[in-house]
């Protein structure tokens, strides 16, 4: 017989994607939910910072893929779209060894031929490479992602005979970016999952969506009301102190403001490391998050430059063989941002970010800003006005190679508790993506 009967009391401990997504779900199905969120604001890692010239800007730049169903779901529920949002990929891709700058799209083709034309025409690309990118697509046709989760993304790339040349131009711009990790410390079946899905599933599976004005203000307000909405007690500023069983049997979770909630279900929508330290102090244990909590992190970091004119040819650009990798024109995909007229802001978004997580911010927004001027002739015409350098040290966690089988289901060994996050065994590296699926899962299975 289902325990999923009405009245049942649901704590969820996190107000990310995950949480928000599980909260929704278990009170459609007549649960009574309480969400905790230690944050001023519901979103997670997907957030913004007040800041004194553009009034506040993104901790990190958030792109999503017409794949990402789920998430699409869940963002029309809340009532938000973004401020991109194409109908097939579009890309401005720049060769920096020879600033030859071109504008590819999509074909209008069943896939993969919907992505020939582009890999055709991507700057620095010899055009014999085509054919061997080909090899890549027809491979994923026929190996599972457990047969890729012990290789490295880079090796398994070289031997379906993919030159150096287009790793550099084409595979690495793309899947750095999607799975936060080197080519070759990523496990191969994450980067195949991008490719699959976000490049191979449809022609408008890999157009992107960036969102529109910053991330709180995008994701917060219309989370608080669609809880709200189904129901959702939603507690702001609360941190969960940890999950313990109490004498009737029943879940406790305490908090730090002296308080004790009894629950029937308890989500933990948290960073493993986070969920694992909630329990242990509440005097439980669980292997499989004991074994998530051996993920490691992995960064993400983004230079904002606030200039007195634009100076990127297009409000997306990726730039191969780089540090800059992808840039994005904030003035142009959120008009009327900012507290300033006559500032134009661009933000720089690093992925896999070790080497930059450490460097002082006026180093890094002076290599930044003379790259930019080196790369994009407008540039060299612009005056900075200013910059802001925002770092998530705990961005993601980096799906390594063998990492799949650190990855959990939402089911724990502690009866009446289950996990979500990005970090959980979606199939999905580390996206918003993931993280909707997960909040899924996790509402299924309680």
């Amino acid at each position: 017989m289902s325990d999923q009967r009405p009245g049942l009391e649901t704590v969820v401990i996190g107000g990310g994607l995950a949480g928000i997504s599980s909260a929704l779900h278990l009170a459609d199905r007549g649960q009574r939910v309480r969400l905790l969120e230690r944050a001023p604001a519901l979103g997670g890692l997907c957030r913004s910072i007040p800041d004194p010239t553009m009034g506040r800007v993104d901790t990190g730049q958030h792109v999503y893929l017409g794949c990402c169903t789920q998430l699409e779901l869940l963002l029309a529920r809340l009532g938000v779209r973004p401020s991109l949002r194409q109908r097939r990929l579009e890309l401005m891709v720049v060769d920096p060894a020879t600033a030859e700058t071109r504008l590819l799209r999509a074909a209008p083709l069943p896939p993969p031929l919907h992505l020939l034309p582009m890999l055709a025409r991507w700057p620095g690309l010899p055009r014999g490479q085509v054919a061997g990118a080909r090899r890549v697509l027809s491979s994923l046709r026929s190996t599972g992602p457990q047969q890729l989760d012990d290789v490295p993304a880079l090796s398994w790339l070289e031997s379906l005979g993919q030159s150096p040349a287009i790793i550099r131009a084409v595979w690495e711009p793309l899947l750095v970016a999607a799975c936060n990790l080197d080519l070759d410390s990523c496990s191969a079946a994450a980067a195949a999952q991008v490719i699959r899905e976000g490049l191979l599933g449809s022609a408008s599976g890999a157009a992107l969506r960036v969102p529109g004005t910053d991330l709180t203000s995008w994701l917060g307000p219309p989370s608080e009301r669609a809880l709200a909405r189904a129901g959702v007690e939603v507690r702001l500023r609360v941190r969960a102190q940890g999950v313990s069983r109490g004498a009737d049997g029943r879940l406790q979770v305490t908090d730090d403001q002296g308080s004790s909630l009894s629950a029937d279900r308890v989500v933990l929508a948290t960073r493993a490391a986070h969920a694992l330290g909630l329990l242990r102090r509440g005097g439980l244990s669980d292997p499989a998050l004991e074994r998530a909590a051996e993920l490691p992190d992995s960064p993400i970091v983004n230079v904002h430059l606030f200039t007195d004119r634009p100076f990127l040819p297009h409000p997306v650009v990726v730039v191969p063989r780089s540090p800059l990798q992808w840039l994005f024109d904030r003035s142009a995909l959120s008009p009327g941002e900012g507290l300033m007229e006559g500032i134009h802001h661009s933000a720089i978004s690093i992925s896999a970010a070790e080497d930059e997580i450490g460097v002082g911010e006026d180093r890094l927004v002076k290599t930044m800003w003379e790259l930019c001027r080196s790369t994009f002739p407008a540039a060299s015409r612009a005056r900075l006005l200013g910059s802001r350098v925002t770092r998530e040290a705990h961005a993601t966690f980096a799906p390594v190679t063998g990492s799949s089988r650190l990855r959990p289901g939402p089911l724990t060994s502690v009866p009446g508790l289950v996990v979500a996050g990005s970090w959980t065994a979606t199939g999905w590296p580390a996206t918003m993506e993931g993280a909707v699926r997960s909040g899924a899962a996790a509402a299924a299975a309680a």
